[in-house]
């Protein structure tokens, strides 16, 4: 924890200077001039219309299996003493609908989430033709369900403009075939900073979200994931429901050893933690896969169901109030009142707020020279109040002491 407030202080104290001519400003040493310095988040409260099956509140559980024939579900959730609301399953571009697996997590009242993977033969890699009818397979039983199309890894690292053209397209093509498809885009976390490099469009998507693999290097660690969800979520949250595709290794060919207390601590972040703090992450889904059985060279072990203190762990975290029984197929015209978290931070000195230019940025307010009255000079960095930006362009606030929130209305 100690780290982590470090690392925030650093981030914002450290900056790009404003081109505009500072004036009446004053600069102030931090450490030797104030006795009472605290970092505060800013959140906004504004309408927000729901997307296809989003809930308004708490968390759809879902997860990937290795079985995908026979009675699956309910092997599954006898043995974990689970109950997810959604099913994961994943097929190449040009493979044939999965109509037995849809039927069956259909009957048992599950909700299908399908990721596209692209086909063997790279030279029908954004085959229009195939995507259309894949959008007119999944369309014939109006079954409502996820799709996943192409999620984002290195494997498009140099095809980013052919890549979102055919997600585009192939937005244009469910929407038309197959209405009862909820489309989600999802990035690797490793390209996380470089999303928009791969974002289709808000028109061409309806959840968004971050694939994460957490490995077992060959020290015997976990390669734990933290920045590049905040990144991910405060350039998300106001305007898309958020989902998380998570896989946590205890066991890799890189050190032969096993690591059972990390993966169950972080199966505790990502399952308890992380959605009671980013409150917009709407759906997190558990990749329960053992790539041993895989030719892959990096072998990871991310099964919750091979071990018995991993199983117990995940079974008491995920038999919470916090996720829903089933997903909920309302239209995404629900309007409702949000609170989302603004991508820059408020520096509280000796009881007044300041913030730097990257809260003109979000907000689209022009920075000029009514705000440099009472502005600060810390550490080089320029610093506006707070109070002078909302009192100008008429905004009210509340301040959450407790969490250290100011919360904009």
């Amino acid at each position: 924890m100690k780290k982590i407030c470090i690392f925030i202080l650093c981030f914002i104290l450290v900056g790009c200077s404003n081109n505009i001519q500072m004036k009446d400003t004053v600069a102030v040493n931090v450490q030797n001039n104030y006795n009472n310095i605290e970092l505060y988040n800013i959140y906004k409260k504004d309408k927000y219309i729901l997307k296809k099956y989003e809930p308004e509140e708490k968390v759809y559980l879902g997860v990937f299996l290795e079985q995908t024939e026979g009675n699956f579900i309910e092997e599954f959730e006898s043995y974990t003493k689970t109950s997810p609301s959604v099913y994961m399953y994943s097929q190449r571009l040009d493979d044939s609908y999965p109509l037995s697996w849809v039927l069956n997590c259909y009957s048992n009242m599950k909700t299908p989430y399908i990721t596209i993977l692209p086909p063997k033969e790279e030279k029908n890699l954004f085959n229009e033709r195939l995507i259309k009818n894949v959008a007119k397979d999944f369309g014939n039983l109006q079954i409502p369900m996820f799709v996943s199309i192409y999620p984002v890894n290195n494997y498009f690292k140099d095809k980013s403009q052919q890549y979102i053209k055919f997600f585009q397209d192939a937005k244009n093509y469910f929407e038309l075939y197959a209405p009862n498809v909820s489309i989600v885009w999802s990035i690797d976390k490793d390209f996380a900073y470089n999303e928009k490099n791969f974002y289709p469009g808000d028109n061409y998507v309806d959840w968004v979200g971050l694939d994460i693999y957490e490995n077992i290097d060959e020290n015997n660690k976990l390669d734990i994931m933290f920045k590049e969800l905040d990144f991910f979520y405060k350039n998300y949250a106001y305007r898309k429901s958020i989902f998380l595709n998570v896989a946590i290794s205890h066991f890799g060919n890189t050190s032969y050893n096993y690591n059972i207390n990390d993966k169950i601590n972080e199966i505790n972040r990502y399952f308890n933690y992380i959605p009671n703090k980013y409150k917009r992450i709407k759906m997190i889904n558990y990749i329960n896969y053992d790539t041993f059985k895989t030719p892959s060279v990096n072998k990871q072990n991310y099964l919750i169901t091979d071990n018995k203190k991993i199983l117990e762990s995940f079974t008491k975290i995920l038999n919470s109030d916090l996720f829903l029984d089933s997903v909920i197929f309302a239209n995404n015209e629900r309007e409702i009142l949000q609170e989302y978290k603004l991508n820059c931070l408020a520096y509280k000195i000796d009881g007044k707020f300041f913030v730097d230019e990257s809260y003109f940025n979000i907000n689209n307010l022009s920075l000029d020279e009514t705000y440099l009255k009472n502005s600060l000079i810390i550490d080089n960095k320029k610093y506006y109040s707070l109070d002078d930006i909302l009192k100008n362009n008429n905004i009210n606030f509340n301040i959450d002491e407790a969490n250290k929130k100011i919360i904009l209305n």
